[in-house]
């Protein structure tokens, strides 16, 4: 029914850091998928139309750098794939966690540990700063790379 959600007690500054958190996951997310698609042309195609989870985005990004001309860039890139799948598995703890309440009697989500607003920030964070990086690539060598110099698996 209308306004259900407010019966769940969850305090506006734990909502918008776990928000501000999948946000940041997301955008990190895209331009994973968008280096894949210059690496290989029709990537994002593929990644959209067998609607991959985050670890499949993952896998098929480790992938694709693994396969590329060897370079300085191919190595930073094989890093940030490593890197961004390890963010998938802090992403799922986050998406996947489970409600509960914390000692302090506030709710929250766990999964390992209890997530506190301090936990997302950081993961916000790391998403971030991953993003960030696959950006500059993106926008910067991948801008300019040639996909025939791929092999063939997507």
């Amino acid at each position: 029914m209308k306004d259900d959600r407010k019966r769940v007690p969850l305090a506006s500054e734990y909502a918008f850091a776990l928000g501000v958190a999948t946000y940041c996951f997301a955008v990190c997310e895209w331009n994973v998928v968008w280096c894949c698609e210059r690496i290989k042309p029709g990537a994002l195609q593929k990644i959209v139309g067998k609607e991959l989870t985050a670890g499949g985005i993952a896998t098929c990004f480790t992938n694709l750098t693994k396969d590329m001309p060897k370079s300085a860039e191919r190595e930073e890139l094989k890093i940030l794939a490593s890197r961004f799948a390890d963010l998938v598995e802090v992403r799922n703890g986050i998406a996947h966690g489970k409600p509960c309440t914390a000692p302090s009697g506030e709710q929250r989500l766990s999964g390992r540990a209890i997530l506190e607003i301090a936990d997302l920030e950081r993961a916000a964070d790391e998403f971030t700063e991953c993003g960030i990086s696959l950006n500059a690539f993106l926008h910067g060598f991948l801008s300019t790379f040639s996909p025939a110099e791929t092999k063939g698996r997507p």
